[in-house]
């Protein structure tokens, strides 16, 4: 109710009283009403006898003391109505109770907005009456507690708005209850309200509260729980949420990839993909996510297979076999090895130009039928006394591998290229001079004399000035008896260097150009350097030539010298030679090309340093340190006139691949008496590289 309405109603009250006294002294006649004619108001009018002439009721005039008898009527009232109140001082507002005039009413509330109308004093004092007088022209409305007549933000729960409670101190507050709902999309769990499609703790209904994972938060996503994101340090690998952030990246390292997932994957050589046959694969992302499976369905470029038209290495050329390790050699040919892998450490000395090292579990040659535990079989397995011939000796050396010289590339093997016997000026013998040097002059031996043996093998090759005979060996055609060495033999053959410089050509004629012309002076006997002779009479040489194997850096060769020239004929003029003259494009060749010599750089005679088995007879050089026992049976032995060496080895560097030519000679030197002989053996090929020298 407005408070306009409130003072009409007010006014009404007041004037109703006085309008029923009016209307009963109407009706009371002219007269005064005598003793019991007039009524006695009692609070209300009362019916009576009337006074003489006087009406029906009430005969006679109301008898009053000053005020009504009855609670209800004002006597000589203040103001009758609120207009009689307009000029009053004490309030606009006529007060029936009492007949004077205030400043408000309860029942007429006229005073101004935010005040209201106390019923004790019926003054207006601030405060409100109403929500209107609360109304502060804010965002939130206020309500008007009629109790205390004071603005509050609420009186219950129905002035909030859904999702909010009003709390005792007249606030609406976040919150619900049975009466009071949440607001749309919320639920009331309790006294609050909660999106149980996004509350851990409510998480599609109430109390439902959503388990923490490991090393991660919890989460809820339309009304399921799930896990948020990991811990700084953790990561969830592989993608499951029974186990939480499983992964310590600071331990372990980061995720590696998605768990199932696939991606595109190659593992040739830059620039081959999609090459010829080459062709990319996938791999998948493991379980725990940490890594990539193996690479499934690639094709990886591989060597080229000959003539099958197809570009297996995926360079973009069909049928190129490459030379990868560049040793001449390709898998076409017969490579074996020309890249590193399993059984392949140094391609480059793999192939078929190699020699078989034995025991390295290496299939050096590219030849499965070699063996790599055992050495080949000897190739020279009997004595030979007649028509012995350069290949016979180089066998009996154990150089047993033959090839050519211009062979297909499949083909092209180390070996022995070619052999001769020829005289030491590089020219062939009459066939009378080849007959003796095959005859008489060469031989492959078991043994020499009736202590020395090959050094491997079972034979070794001998060459001689004189008859390559011992005691025991069957004796040379047209003999009838043994021919000691001290004896001598005559042969036709002859070289005799008269000019001042030897044709070069020849192995013999290339020493004597490094030495002025003639053979070189020795250091071995006299410290004044002993005569050098002239002439080489009744020569047998050998010349081998021999393609170096491609893993070949040098050789060695064994060799034992004997001389019936000691001790009678030591530092003179009649010095027979060896020598072992090598052409080669190795560096650190002697200028004169001889590789067999003894420390201070002497020829191989009876003058050298290593001439030690014999008799010493008290000479200038000789100490015999081994005696003569080894000369048993020899023919060196008789009359006490020959000695010799040990076994010596000769080491000399080469060129792998390349061709060498070997020329090893004896013949007698300024006559041709008291003659000499050189025992070969054990030829043999080495990885490693070697200084040019003699060694026992």
């Amino acid at each position: 109710m407005s408070k306009g309405t409130r003072s009409a109603g007010r006014l009404a009250v007041m004037i109703a009283p006085v309008l029923a006294a009016l209307i009963a002294a109407s009706c009371g006649g002219g007269g005064t009403s005598s003793g019991t004619g007039g009524a006695v108001a009692t609070g209300t009018s009362s019916t009576g006898r009337g006074g003489a002439g006087g009406g029906n009721v009430g005969g006679g005039a109301s008898v009053s003391t000053g005020s009504s008898a009855s609670t209800g009527v004002v006597v000589d009232p203040s103001c009758v109505m609120d207009a009689d109140c307009v000029n009053d001082p004490k309030g606009k507002v006529c007060d029936p109770q009492t007949g004077e005039c205030v400043a408000c009413l309860p029942t007429n509330d006229v005073c101004a907005k935010s005040e209201f109308c106390d019923p004790a004093t019926n003054t207006c004092k601030p405060g409100c009456s109403n929500d209107a007088d609360c109304d502060s022209g804010g965002p939130v409305p206020l309500h008007c507690d009629l109790t205390t007549n004071s603005c509050a933000g609420c009186l219950n729960d129905s002035d909030c708005p859904l999702g909010n409670v009003c709390a005792p101190n007249q606030i609406c507050v976040t919150g619900c209850s049975p009466m009071q709902p949440c607001a749309a999309g919320e639920t009331c769990c309790g006294t609050s309200c909660y999106d149980t499609t996004k509350n851990t703790n409510n998480c599609g209904m109430c109390g439902n509260k959503c388990p923490i994972p490991a090393n991660a938060i919890a989460v809820c996503v339309g009304s399921f729980c799930g896990m948020g994101a990991c811990d700084g340090a953790y990561a969830n690998c592989n993608g499951q949420t029974n186990d939480g952030c499983e992964q310590n990246i600071l331990q372990d390292g980061p995720c590696a990839c998605a768990p199932g997932t696939t991606q595109s994957c190659y593992q040739g050589g830059p620039g081959t993909v999609g090459v010829g046959a080459c062709k990319a694969g996938t791999q998948t992302c493991n379980a725990t996510g940490t890594g990539w499976g193996a690479c499934a369905g690639q094709v990886l470029p591989k060597p080229e297979i000959c003539g099958n038209l197809a570009d297996d290495d995926c360079d973009g050329v069909v049928d190129n076999v490459s030379d990868a390790d560049g040793d001449g050699w390709t898998t076409c040919n017969g490579d074996c090895c020309d890249s590193p892998g399993p059984g392949c450490p140094n391609p480059a000395q793999i192939n078929p130009g190699a020699f078989e090292v034995v025991g390295n579990n290496v299939d050096d040659d590219c030849d499965p039928s070699t063996s790599d535990l055992n050495p080949a079989a000897p190739c020279a397995p009997a004595a030979k006394f007649a028509t012995v011939t350069s290949l016979d000796v180089a066998q009996a050396m154990d150089i047993c591998q033959t090839t050519t010289a211009s062979p297909p590339l499949g083909m092209k093997k180390w070996g022995l290229i070619s052999s001769a016997q020829l005289l030491p000026n590089n020219v062939t013998p009459s066939a009378a001079d080849l007959a003796n040097i095959q005859n008489n002059q060469t031989a492959l031996l078991t043994d020499y004399g009736a202590v020395i043996v090959p050094h491997k093998g079972p034979t070794m090759a001998g060459i001689s000035s004189g008859y390559m005979r011992d005691q025991s060996d069957p004796l040379p055609t047209g003999q009838t008896m043994f021919t000691p060495p001290n004896g001598g033999k005559a042969f036709a053959a002859q070289v005799v260097f008269t000019g001042p410089t030897p044709p070069t050509t020849s192995p013999l004629g290339f020493y004597l150009s490094k030495h002025s012309g003639g053979l070189p002076t020795s250091l071995g006997c006299n410290v004044n350097g002993c005569p050098a002779g002239s002439g080489a009479n009744d020569p047998a040489s050998v010349q081998l030539k021999i393609r170096v194997p491609t893993n070949a850096k040098s050789f060695s060769y064994d060799f034992r010298f004997f001389s019936a020239e000691f001790q009678s004929f030591q530092c003179t003029t009649f010095n027979d030679f060896y020598l072992a003259i090598l052409t080669s494009q190795a560096p650190g060749i002697p200028v004169d090309h001889n590789i067999s010599f003894d420390s201070l750089n002497n020829p191989v005679s009876v003058n050298n340093g290593f001439f030690q088995v014999c008799v010493p007879k008290g000479g200038t050089c000789g100490a015999c340190p081994f005696g003569n026992s080894e000369l048993a049976l020899t023919g060196m032995q008789l009359n006490n006139t020959g000695g010799g060496t040990t076994w010596l080895t000769t080491d000399a560097p080469v060129v792998p691949g390349e061709t060498i030519t070997l020329d090893l000679m004896i013949f007698d030197v300024s006559d041709h008496l008291l003659d000499s002989l050189t025992l070969l053996d054990n030829f043999r090929w080495n990885v490693g590289t070697a200084v040019v020298g003699t060694h026992m």
